[in-house]
């Protein structure tokens, strides 16, 4: 039996066993409790007793978003409903939402991952943690509280609180943990700024940053403004919680849950192994009790490296995410199915499909959303009072689908034609860019 203190440590033969093992363990598993898997095996002509080492991974079909969402809701789960503590359910571009369930085991796990992380990062009881996501993220903000309450810290949770008196409780109350994503962290500090607060004002010294990649010149910011050390986890809704990966202090790149996931990286065109470059990270949860996956498209752009770190783990790292692979936009550490809003836009607009743009603006550190919808006289009536209505009624409807504000601006048809010619229908735009363009 190895213990938890030392599993991060294996050697790459122990790692090939242990990898093996599980995956015989979670393939045997699927097939017998999840119809899902066990027509798909069948139909691929696979048989679980022919898995018999962690390199015959390739051999099995991948699992994608839209198959959680076609299979609501129950055909995804390998134990009994009476077995489930906790359901999470997520939007999709499809006719239902992508439903998880969990264990107890498997809150469990997810809890300890994020222990394990913020041991590593020096996260003690004494400790004051204050939490500042989205709405949107509110299954990682509860996690990530439930983990540092678990280890005796006061937390202090998302709350409705504009920024400045966000940095008001951190000044009076000490707060010396911060979990943010990493631009509504330099939003923060340009609000500290502002206030005339720095790092002898604050008692920040470690700061956890979620949802987005962070750059070197970001974090050094992050680092110098608020007299903190900055670490990045990487996770995602549908597996392992919000530490799925962590940085060590050694910060060269993230340290996989390799106990508890087995990685690939492929090709998302071709769909072939990538070993020692860039491609789609692909995961196989092979401990999760309820809802375990086979090789779990994520969408994310990464790269893994096997190379023992610094710190002595043998864990592999993923490189910061460079992009998707999918149509899913990460805003504000909130990924948006640009599916899901062309069909809420024909469900607004009764049925008819409207043109649009899905325009990202970035200022002061965050990233704001904008729906540019082209004149049709199918949906624009003359009267300016109503269109005033439609445009607020479906600023509304979207933040009710997304979680996210979004201004919503009716354009000429021929401001967006060159952007939908080149089938773009997601920009980044500056402000210049959209005064030019809006003129």
């Amino acid at each position: 039996m190895i213990s938890e203190s030392r599993i991060e440590f294996l050697s790459t033969e122990a790692w090939g066993q242990w990898h093996t093992e599980l995956l015989q363990s979670v393939v045997n598993r699927v097939y017998t409790r999840v119809p899902f898997y066990k027509n798909l095996l069948d139909k691929e002509g696979i048989d679980p007793s022919q898995i018999t080492s962690v390199e015959m991974l390739k051999l099995l079909p991948f699992t994608t978003r839209e198959d959680l969402a076609n299979h609501y809701p129950y055909d995804f789960f390998a134990v009994p409903l009476r077995d489930i503590v906790r359901i999470h359910t997520f939007k999709s571009s499809q006719l239902s939402p992508i439903v998880i369930g969990y264990t107890k085991r498997d809150l469990e796990i997810r809890q300890f991952l994020a222990i394990r992380a913020f041991n590593v990062f020096g996260v003690r009881p004494e400790d004051i943690v204050q939490i500042c996501l989205d709405p949107g993220m509110s299954t990682w903000s509860l996690e990530l509280k439930e983990a540092a309450e678990s280890l005796g810290a006061l937390v202090i949770p998302p709350d409705p609180l504009c920024a400045k008196d966000r940095i008001k409780v951190m000044r009076d109350f000490k707060t010396s943990v911060l979990i943010t994503t990493p631009s509504y962290g330099l939003y923060l500090l340009s609000i500290a700024k502002e206030k005339g607060l720095g790092p002898r004002e604050l008692s920040l010294r470690i700061g956890v940053f979620i949802g987005e990649s962070l750059n070197d010149r970001d974090r050094k910011e992050l680092e110098r403004g608020f007299g903190l050390r900055a670490f990045s986890i990487y996770g995602i809704m549908e597996a392992m919680g919000p530490v799925m990966a962590y940085e060590c202090r050694d910060s060269e790149g993230l340290h996989l849950a390799l106990d508890h996931i087995i990685p690939e990286v492929i090709d998302p065109k071709t769909l072939e192994p990538i070993f020692n470059g860039e491609g789609e990270l692909v995961i196989t949860t092979a401990t999760t009790k309820a809802n375990p996956l086979i090789r779990f498209r994520t969408g994310d752009i990464t790269k893994i490296s096997q190379n023992v770190c610094k710190c002595g783990r043998t864990t592999w790292r993923i490189e910061p995410i460079k992009g998707r692979a999918d149509n899913l936009v990460n805003v504000r550490g909130i990924k948006i199915d640009v599916g899901l809003i062309k069909q809420l836009l024909i469900e607004y607009c009764n049925g008819y499909e409207p043109k649009f743009l899905f325009v990202i603006r970035k200022k002061d550190f965050l990233e704001h959303i904008e729906l540019w919808v082209a004149m049709d006289p199918h949906i624009f009536s003359a009267s300016l009072p109503e269109l005033h209505l439609w445009i607020r009624g479906l600023e509304g409807k979207f933040k009710d689908y997304i979680g996210l504000d979004c201004v919503v601006r009716p354009v000429e048809k021929r401001t967006i034609t060159p952007f939908l010619d080149r089938d773009k229908e997601v920009v980044y735009l500056n402000d210049n860019e959209i005064n030019s363009l809006l003129l």
